[in-house]
């Protein structure tokens, strides 16, 4: 009777440490798991860093276009389609430097005064307004969830050095586009060009 009582009490202490191991590892892996606070990974930044970095640079060509900078914009798409996803840190940095040479040749443009658009072109700066408008939000989200990101076990490698870029690259990146959006919603307006919802969502989200 006495030894099957000595069983029990050792099964039970048995079970006890079983459970507080589990809890142990599942904390460790955890803390090696790395990413941002809410658990998004280096890929899945990345990932939607591209998709908002797309979206600005075909705003950009179709922009570039629509005032008869047809180089430039042809710059822009090819670059546009060129970034996919699981982009290393070198394809994101030539992308960046393409999508930056784009907003100063279109700022240049809009600050000019010899800027001549037809019903065609204005239809397609009002489009691509839009776009720039949806890839500047998006840009901000990707801050959000790049925000405090430390790689952990789990990523490191390429991805976790480009989500690094990200999250250093990105502030500075929509500061630079906030301005062109604003410089663009007062050429439209200047221009009898209409100015989407988004690209006003987009500036009060940044004031």
């Amino acid at each position: 009777m006495k030894t099957s009582y000595v069983k029990a009490i050792a099964g039970v202490a048995l079970v006890l440490l079983s459970g507080m191991a589990s809890a142990q590892l599942g904390g460790f892996a955890k803390s090696l798991g790395g990413g941002s606070g809410g658990g998004v990974t280096a890929e899945q930044i990345v990932n939607k860093y591209v998709g908002a970095a797309q979206s600005v640079m075909r705003a950009d060509a179709g922009m570039l276009s629509a005032v008869g900078l047809k180089d430039e914009a042809e710059k822009a798409s090819v670059q546009a389609k060129n970034l996919t996803e699981g982009a290393t840190k070198n394809s994101l940095e030539e992308a960046s430097a393409v999508q930056t040479a784009s907003s100063a040749a279109l700022e240049k443009a809009l600050k000019g005064k010899n800027v001549e658009m037809d019903a065609a072109s204005k239809k397609q700066f009002a489009g691509s307004l839009g776009e720039l408008a949806k890839g500047v939000l998006q840009y901000v989200g990707v801050s959000k969830d790049a925000s405090g990101f430390k790689p952990g076990m789990s990523s490191l490698g390429a991805s976790a050095n480009s989500a690094l870029y990200v999250a250093k690259s990105l502030p500075d990146s929509i500061k630079n586009l906030g301005s062109t959006l604003k410089l663009a919603i007062e050429f439209s307006k200047a221009n009898n060009i209409p100015v989407p919802k988004e690209a006003a969502d987009a500036t009060a989200l940044l004031n």
